[in-house]
């Protein structure tokens, strides 16, 4: 299986070193760590987001798939990060479908074209399910999961706050 995918705008692949800036301008983005940090009051750090990269870097290496780079095929700008990742519920270890997208690209469907290939990789990799989790309060991200298929199956913590889980069961490819 390719590391490397496409959608009609988007070059999906792996992170690399090299997009250290690229993660910090996306997770740095004010309007993005207010979705992601452990509070408003509380958003993602340099040393976390650098973290980020090297943990998804090494997740490609141990388990073959991860986060993408959102890159545009015209242009080639990264306008965000999606794709697939290991992570721990209170029920177990689950696939997790993550995205962000830069503030300046929201509302074009970029989050939902990349949740739709990963969602369409994960039935390829033959995943018995895929998770999303969202702050209650987060609309937009709430409608991508819809849009890709997933259901609201509950809620847990994570990250230190309580999240909707959205679920879906991929049908292999």
């Amino acid at each position: 299986m390719s590391e490397v995918r496409s959608t009609p705008r988007l070059l999906l692949r792996p992170p690399r070193s090299s997009d250290r800036d690229a993660y910090l301008n996306l997770f740095l983005d004010p309007a993005v760590g207010e979705w992601l940090g452990r509070s408003p009051a509380q958003p993602l750090g340099e040393p976390e987001i650098l973290g980020m990269l090297s943990a998804d870097e090494r997740h490609w290496g141990e388990y073959g798939f991860g986060p993408w780079v959102l890159e545009e095929r015209h242009g080639g700008a990264i306008v965000g990060r999606g794709g697939l990742r290991w992570t721990e519920l209170e029920d177990g270890w689950t696939v997790e479908l993550p995205w962000a997208v830069a503030s300046a690209h929201w509302g074009r469907g970029i989050a939902t074209e990349a949740a739709l290939a990963a969602v369409e990789q994960a039935g390829a990799l033959k995943l018995s399910e895929v998770v999303a989790l969202i702050v209650s309060h987060n609309a937009r991200s709430r409608r991508v999961a819809e849009k890709a298929g997933l259901e609201l199956s509950g809620e847990t913590l994570h990250a230190g706050l309580p999240h909707l889980v959205y679920r879906l069961r991929p049908d292999p490819a």
